[in-house]
């Protein structure tokens, strides 16, 4: 349901901009609402895999692959429907590379959150990234930064390799916490 919201979002509102102070150089900038939006997927992806420790453990099946799995099909399938802007019938291509990176890299982020930080803060990294990027991403003539990968134009080797391996180590964190831990005596 989420997911489809967020399509519906990043399908009707192209470059759509809510206007932000900058604390990152420029004075104001017009912060394209895909560069937000992409969190409420990622975000409930990762709230969906957060249960309880316990029940995971004693489960007969590789239930943290199963949370990798459904991510990347999430992925895969907004990647799909936001190429729907190829084609002439969805938006402009840019914001729909743009939501693709942004939610991939969101997914990503939460995903190592959730290896490092635990369940319930694992959301925290995708949000304060997001909001640092909104708030201290903009230089002169409303530039991003080369850090501020989510408000990079969607060519952007640098974002798309930073997505990459966000994202590829995020899905092997999530695949190995099916694996049985070795206790040390």
């Amino acid at each position: 349901m989420i997911t489809t919201a967020f399509w519906a979002v990043a399908l009707s509102v192209g470059e759509t901009g809510l206007p932000l102070p900058q604390l990152g150089g420029a004075t104001s900038a017009s912060v394209p609402l895909i560069l937000l939006a992409p969190l409420a997927p990622a975000i409930a992806l990762n709230t969906g895999h957060n249960r309880a420790p316990q029940i995971e453990a004693t489960a007969g099946r590789a239930v943290a692959r199963g949370d990798a799995v459904l991510a990347a099909a999430t992925m895969a399938l907004t990647a799909l429907v936001m190429s729907l802007s190829l084609t002439g019938l969805g938006p402009d291509p840019e914001p729909a590379g743009q939501a693709v990176r942004n939610l991939a890299l969101y997914t990503g982020m939460a995903l190592v959150g959730r290896t490092l930080l635990g369940g319930p803060a694992s959301t925290v990294p995708p949000v304060v990234f997001a909001l640092a990027t909104a708030t201290f991403g903009y230089g002169p003539q409303q530039t991003p930064h080369w850090w501020a990968w989510p408000a990079a134009h969607p060519a952007d080797p640098l974002a798309a390799l930073a997505t990459l391996i966000i994202v590829v180590y995020g899905l092997r964190t999530a695949i190995h916490q099916d694996r049985p831990r070795r206790h040390l005596r």
